[in-house]
């Protein structure tokens, strides 16, 4: 089985996800974190989350004892997981343990918000799909259907989506 090729240069990071049009996911961990054992044994170990990790993300991992990237993303607790656009920049921000399942929707939704952001909205309305089809008990899909009308209203115009997904 393959494993996570985690990244620890920033600005490696930063032009890979630029070349590549793939967000970063930044994780900082600590070794004495439980929630992060959890999550390196159970989720990131499985097959399924590693492919989805390296075909739709840039992965980074910081051990929390790095202090200018800890004050620079108010981390607060780990194990957090950021999103973050091609330039580095915060879109979508998990702290504790996900379990396979959630992470992979939680993923979705941040990678959607990157490319919604970006103007990049048939990206967005990819994963947004996705998570919406596949994942639909996860914590993240409440916001999903937000995010998907405003995301077909940004595309197209019609404010028919965005009143159906307040509704």
């Amino acid at each position: 089985m393959s494993s996570i090729e985690w990244q620890t240069n920033l600005g490696y990071v930063e032009d890979s996800a630029t070349a590549t049009r793939r967000p970063i996911l930044f994780y900082y961990h600590d070794e004495e974190c439980i929630g992060c054992r959890e999550l390196e044994e159970l989720t990131f170990a499985e097959g399924r989350v590693v492919s989805f990790i390296m075909e739709s993300l840039i992965p980074m991992k910081m051990d929390i004892g790095k202090k200018a990237f800890y004050e620079k993303y108010n981390v607060i607790w780990t194990p957090t997981l950021l999103i973050l656009d091609f330039t580095g920049n915060e879109i979508q921000r998990s702290i504790g343990f996900l379990d396979p399942d959630e992470f992979i929707a939680v993923m979705h939704l941040g990678i959607a918000k990157v490319h919604f952001i970006m103007g990049e909205f048939d990206a967005a309305n990819v994963h947004l799909k996705r998570l919406l089809n596949q994942y639909q008990d996860s914590t993240a899909t409440p916001e999903a259907i937000y995010f998907q009308g405003v995301n077909l209203y940004k595309q197209k115009g019609d404010t028919t989506p965005l009143k159906q997904a307040y509704e």
